[in-house]
């Protein structure tokens, strides 16, 4: 017996994620150079040129979305490498491009939680000790291995760049290249770090690296830093006049995005699966062009889609049916890691996955469809569903269809395609009619008049798939449906960032006074200590503010950064304070972190303010998501009782209560 399994010549490299260190050697043997990452390439080679100043790159995107990969086959190309990788070779035309073919000094640094110019050069004495040969040391080397070695001495951002350039000059001076390639994956945990600790590392270094790039001139210092987020992410805990620096840094790189079109990954799938052709019937194939053809024309591929080359393609990406893969990285991308965690799902043996569909026999000419995604959607992120069960829609989805009888099983596939597409929510992947005749339909098994009739059953007897239309497609709630994963994110542009945590939270902080109970055990004598919250510059104020009944006063001080904790510390050690044994001093953690959630609180608050929240509406959440301590603490406006905090402002009228109201990850309805 064939099994489906027998036609695919699967390609294992693609299971794992990159380190770039340990996979230089051989992680770009199978990389697969589309249409985006060969112009993104281009772009970058480009700026080698002799009169170019662009020598600084940030490429920004996803998880998963192979920048590693892409950062790994770059370094091949630009150090001249790439001899045995002849896919490679092609990608880039040097001379179109009016460059020649460069050969610098691979310098591969990983992220960590360290400073990032310590990192760099380490990186650095790595990469041109490797290049040794016999003699005495240079004297270069000598230098960046006393850095690597010493731990008291802090290194400036002058002399990092300093040593950098003279790397650069020795590595063209002895032949062993014509520059040096700087490429820094996680980009990301250098600017926490960053962040997190000033005192030890300035992200001045980088703006002073990408200058030392920008005027390299023929001895190029190419810098190309990874990031999933732009700069200003990993600064919104800093100052303002902080987070402005940052800015001016991160405008010293030139930003690429990168996010491969759907029909590239398409074709990155089909390589991946590289199905035997030649074994695959020829009726499977056809049926496959079919409906590629009919999804694209729904437009789930996206309005630029080349038909072309996604049917050529259709065959190729069997078992996988043509409207999965749409579904499938919207998927990954909102509850995955894209890349990364698709090809898991294509070659790892999780349960309801490609390989144990692919056990089947090919003679039954099945496909991979979407309600077997749903049921490894189910398996797999089942717990990360319910943790946003309040944007997802999840916990009403899972419980209509784990309702529906098992037995009926063309109704159960259709009700668990459109549960999946429900659970996505996207504008261009509705559950229509025709949507979901291409869907389910399968020669043989259910046919388009059956799926036509069993929509009609779910829908006028059973009442459990409402059809709005051809714009809402079917869903499994009567009610109108909010988008409110879209909502969420234009409350959060239009609000902002919360600059002044301490401004939200203070008003609401417990200031009964404290007693000092061992002393009251030891002694018998009762003592009590006033608390008192307040900003960094009022803490002068409160230091000598007016003698009350208590016996003392804990002063804790609201630090938004870390720069102020340290400026709290100071205060707390200055000799006015420490000559008043009655005062004490706590300082806190910054309040950095509680941005998210002070953010979430606020726009939960102006939806009441505006209206667009009434009486008797409920914002859900799971009784362990991490907003719900800190709306505990916000007593004026919020009641929190069983996992759920209802709002409660003035009565609604009765149409508005008739519309129902919105409530987060689920579909609006009014409480009984």
């Amino acid at each position: 017996m064939t099994r489906v399994a027998d036609v695919l010549q699967t390609r294992t490299r693609f299971m794992r994620s990159i380190h770039l260190e340990r996979d230089f050697a051989n992680g770009a043997q199978d990389y697969i150079v589309t249409p985006h990452t060969r112009a993104t390439l281009a772009r970058l080679v480009q700026g080698l040129g002799s009169q170019s100043h662009q020598r600084a790159w940030r490429i920004t995107g996803d998880y998963g979305t192979g920048k590693s990969s892409f950062a790994l086959a770059l370094a091949q190309i630009l150090s001249n490498r790439d001899h045995h990788l002849p896919h490679l070779q092609r990608a880039v035309d040097f001379r179109q491009l009016g460059t020649p073919r460069p050969q610098l000094v691979p310098i591969l640094v990983t992220g960590s939680r360290e400073p990032i110019a310590i990192a760099v050069l380490r990186a650095v004495l790595r990469s041109l000790e490797g290049y040794r040969t016999r003699g005495p040391e240079p004297r270069i080397i000598g230098k960046l291995r006393a850095v690597a070695i010493s731990s008291g001495t802090p290194l400036t951002d002058t002399v990092a760049i300093d040593l950098l350039q003279e790397a650069t000059a020795y590595a063209c001076g002895t032949g062993k290249g014509t520059g040096l390639l700087i490429i820094l994956d996680e980009l990301g945990k250098f600017l926490e770090f960053a962040a997190l600790h000033p005192d030890r590392q300035d992200v001045f270094f980088l703006q002073g690296l990408a200058e030392a790039a920008a005027r390299s001139g023929k001895t190029p210092l190419f810098v190309v830093g990874l990031l999933h987020q732009g700069f200003n992410a990993y600064a919104e805990q800093l100052s303002q006049v902080v987070q402005k620096e940052w800015e001016k840094v991160a405008g010293r790189f030139e930003e690429l995005l990168f996010n491969q079109p759907l029909e590239q990954t398409a074709a990155l799938v089909a390589h991946a699966l590289d199905v035997r052709m030649g074994r695959l019937p020829r009726d499977i194939g056809k049926k496959a062009e079919r409906d590629m053809v009919a999804t694209i024309q729904l437009g789930w591929y996206g309005p630029a889609a080349t038909q072309r080359m996604l049917t050529e393609t259709a065959a190729r990406l069997y078992p996988l049916h043509p409207t999965v893969i749409p579904v499938l990285v919207r998927l990954f991308s909102r509850f995955g890691q894209n890349e990364r965690s698709l090809f898991s799902f294509l070659f790892s043996d999780e349960p309801f996955g490609l390989q144990d569909f692919c056990a089947q026999p090919l003679e039954d000419g099945p496909f991979y469809r979407l309600h077997n995604l749903y049921d490894y959607a189910r398996s797999t992120f089942g717990s990360r569903l319910t943790v946003q069960s309040y944007r997802s829609h999840w916990n009403q989805i899972e419980s209509v269809v784990e309702s529906f009888p098992q037995e009926d099983t063309g109704q159960l596939q259709i009700l668990k395609t459109v549960a999946l597409m429900n659970l996505l929510d996207a504008p261009n992947l509705l559950a229509t009619d025709p949507a979901l005749s291409i869907a389910v339909t399968d020669e043989g098994r259910l046919s388009t008049r059956q799926v036509r009739d069993a929509l009609r059953n779910l829908g006028q007897e059973k009442h459990v798939l409402y059809n709005r239309g051809a714009s809402g497609g079917y869903c499994l709630w009567p009610h109108t449906s909010v988008n409110l994963e879209k909502a969420y994110q234009e409350a959060c542009r239009a609000i902002g960032t919360p600059q002044r945590i301490s401004s939200f939270i203070q008003e609401d902080l417990e200031t009964r006074p404290l007693v000092a109970r061992r002393h009251y055990i030891e002694t018998g004598n009762l003592r009590h200590f006033d608390v008192c919250y307040a900003p960094l510059n009022d803490l002068p104020s409160l230091e000598d503010a007016n003698e009350t009944l208590a016996d003392g006063r804990i002063i804790v001080p609201l630090c938004e950064t870390e720069e102020e904790r340290q400026k709290a510390l100071a205060f707390a050690r200055s000799t006015p304070v420490k000559s008043r044994p009655e005062v004490l001093v706590a300082v806190p953690k910054p309040l950095g972190a509680l941005v998210g959630l002070v953010q979430e609180a606020t726009i939960v608050g102006a939806g009441t303010e505006n209206g667009d929240l009434h009486d008797g509406a409920w914002l859900e959440f799971p009784a362990d998501h991490t907003a719900a301590p800190a709306l505990m603490g916000w007593p004026r406006r919020y009641a929190y009782r069983r996992g759920r905090v209802p709002l409660r402002t003035g009565s609604p009228d009765p149409a508005s209560r008739r519309s129902g109201s919105a409530r987060r990850g689920a579909h609006p309805r009014s409480r009984p």
